[in-house]
């Protein structure tokens, strides 16, 4: 064989193996063992999470009206009771009852045994269960931005469903609380009002601990993330799009975001699939697959 032919073999061997190389990461199968979300349209909403109690806003402590001997108490807590029912007798110088000043139920027994007893000692506390209000300390920086009116979701009060309240004042002074690591916090008290109807909580009783979320923020209809596809770079967002079965490094525009979510303001469209959770192993046209 002369030198052209071994020239010629070379080249053509040369060439037969670049378009091997070429073919193997073309069609070679996508890496695997990605997770994928997808950007949609959906309601947002922003809130603050802390937990909270309950409180009943019409409450009352019976005292004793006169000085003689009372009557051993034969209520208990938990009984109804309607606006002027007697509810214990004080013997003075004649029988003197003690009414409720309200529709409600007794809340607690706070003198029950009969004997003498003086004047504006306390006998019994009295509640209206349907005026509930939720109490909830939030941190100072929170409350900058909720307000009056405002909506409230209440999960873990032991019912099926979430109950719904409505902020009614955000008290103006803070004070200070140690939380459970022992950091001591600024702290703003907020009060709302339970609107879902006394049928619908049968059972939720006065200071039991719920879990409190204010929504400070909604949008009807916004073009969502998950928050784990973001990635930051010289402070802009970024995410991995999957464009053609490859990653796509891509800009994006966040307008805000809470736990789960991000709106995206600028750079995806409705229903474009991204990587999650991007790592050192995502790169720029990066071929990926995605698992059915």
């Amino acid at each position: 064989m002369d030198k052209i032919s071994k020239k010629k073999l070379w080249i053509g061997g040369g060439t037969l193996l670049l378009l091997l190389i070429v073919a193997y990461y073309v069609f070679k199968p996508g890496v695997s063992g990605f997770e994928f979300g997808v950007a949609e349209k959906l309601m947002f909403e922003r809130s603050i999470r802390e937990e909270g109690v309950t409180r009943i806003r019409e409450k009352f402590t019976i005292l004793a009206p006169v000085s003689g001997v009372m009557q051993r108490v034969a209520m208990h807590a938990g009984d109804k009771v309607q606006s002027g029912q007697a509810m214990v007798g004080i013997q003075w110088d004649a029988p003197r009852p003690v009414r409720s000043p309200i529709n409600g139920v007794v809340l607690k027994i706070l003198r029950e045994d009969a004997g003498p007893i003086e004047m504006g000692s306390p006998i019994l506390e009295v509640g209206d269960p349907r005026s509930m209000e939720i109490v909830v300390d939030i941190l100072t920086q929170d409350s900058v931005q909720v307000r009056p009116g405002m909506n409230v979701s209440i999960t873990e009060w032991g019912g099926p469903t979430a109950l719904s309240a409505r902020v009614r004042t955000v008290e103006p002074q803070a004070v200070t609380r140690v939380s459970a690591l022992g950091v001591q916090e600024q702290r703003v008290r907020v009060l709302a009002d339970l609107v879902t109807p006394p049928e619908e909580r049968a059972g939720l009783g006065d200071n039991f601990r719920v879990e409190c979320a204010i929504i400070v923020e909604t949008i009807q209809s916004a073009l969502v993330i998950p928050v784990s596809s973001l990635f930051r770079e010289n402070n802009s967002w970024f995410v991995y799009r999957v464009v053609n079965g490859r990653l796509k490094k891509t800009n994006v525009e966040i307008q805000t975001r809470n736990e789960r979510h991000a709106v995206v303001t600028k750079g995806l469209n409705e229903g474009e699939s991204l990587l999650l959770y991007p790592s050192e192993s995502a790169r720029d046209g990066l071929k990926v697959k995605e698992e059915k």
